[in-house]
């Protein structure tokens, strides 16, 4: 650091053609600059400067070293731009991870995203287990039920409705549930990544009651994604965040239940590590994602 500051000192000497007009510049005292260089001097043990009363001229070392100096300190200054546009603007590689739950809604939004951001490259991690964002270099983690977390910075994005579902086959077959405790003599699904998987909570929208119901299953599983094609498949009924489930109730392959009850909600967060390290690009995401999402629940 000191011998780039002491470069910086002569190149400004020679620029400004005098000590007091290199110091102005830097902001320091005409002392310091000549100290500079004369250190400078010293460590290569050749002069220079030529000084006069009237003007300063390079010697022939000295006119070396300045298209040297001037080299390296604009190089110096692009890698500084470089790293400012990586902070403002959306450049270089962002890695964004996101659970396989959220597979098609989260590749579609980030293609939309990249239309608007061509110089942007993305790598989408999608894997249900908890990551070290630290150790796998991950810029923006996408959680669902996320809880917090000290050591990172969460933005919720939005609530995601958990929505209680079977397939028109299977409510053929054993009919459809009207009170929440009718669920007992049903088979359900479970998703055992939830707190508590079989325990599920209803709360009547006009009564403000809660009923907690322990349902019971022959199937249990880790995949959301899993839960969701055994209800398509007649296998039961399932529990799961609006986002899972919504395309196929609006096409009928599944029919909602109890919709006089809440079911309770999943938030959706943006996860990262730090905020004032953020990329350009990890900001415009987070707040693309949250505009798209609000939308989309």
């Amino acid at each position: 650091m000191n011998n780039l500051r002491r470069m910086i000192a002569f190149a400004r000497v020679v620029e400004a053609g005098s000590f007091s007009g290199a110091a102005r510049q830097l902001g320091i005292a005409r002392s310091a600059v000549s100290r500079h260089i004369a250190l400078l001097e010293k460590s290569f043990g050749v002069r220079l400067l030529n000084r006069t009363t009237r003007r300063l001229s390079l010697t022939e070392a000295g006119r070396i070293y300045y298209e040297s100096c001037t080299s390296i300190l604009a190089e110096a200054e692009a890698a500084t731009q470089r790293i400012h546009n990586l902070r403002d603007q959306p450049v270089g590689t962002l890695k964004v991870a996101g659970p396989n739950s959220f597979t098609s809604q989260l590749a579609k939004l980030i293609h939309a995203f990249m239309q608007q951001y061509p110089a942007l490259r993305i790598e989408l991690q999608l894997d249900d287990r908890v990551i070290d964002m630290v150790q796998e270099g991950i810029d923006i983690s996408i959680r669902i039920g996320w809880l917090p977390d000290s050591a990172v910075v969460a933005r919720r994005l939005c609530d995601s409705p958990r929505i209680l579902c079977a397939s028109p086959a299977y409510l053929e077959r054993m009919g459809r549930p009207v009170t929440p405790t009718e669920l007992t003599q049903h088979e359900c699904i479970i998703f055992n990544r939830l707190p508590t998987p079989n325990q599920w909570a209803f709360m009547h929208n006009r009564h403000r009651k809660t009923v907690q119901v322990q349902v019971q299953g022959h199937l249990q599983t880790n995949s959301a994604i899993a839960v969701r094609e055994l209800a398509l498949d007649g296998a039961g009924i399932v529990l799961l965040s609006s986002f899972l489930v919504a395309e196929h109730i609006a096409a009928g392959r599944l029919e909602r239940l109890l919709p006089d009850y809440d079911c309770g909600s999943a938030g959706v967060y943006a996860v990262s590590q730090e905020r004032q390290y953020r990329q350009a690009g990890a900001r415009l995401l987070v707040a693309f994602l949250a505009e798209q999402l609000e939308r989309l629940v």
